[in-house]
């Protein structure tokens, strides 16, 4: 299982990570809030339009980290 994790892109799987563990201890509209942020903080990332590119062209993604 870590080796396919570890094939995705880092910034998301950091951003999922961290919506478990707070979530764990936030109301749902909170644990929603807080869904909404980091996703947020994604959006306007490489690796995000590197990871939306395969929808449209269908090539492998690379992710970088950034």
């Amino acid at each position: 299982m870590a080796k396919d994790i570890s094939k995705l892109a880092p910034l998301a799987v950091r951003a999922c990570l961290k919506a478990i563990t707070r979530g764990l201890e936030l109301s749902l509209q909170e644990g929603l809030a807080l869904e909404a942020e980091l996703f947020a903080s994604l959006f306007a990332t490489q690796d995000m339009r590197e990871g939306t590119r395969p929808f449209l062209e269908k090539p492998t993604p690379v992710f970088k980290g950034t």
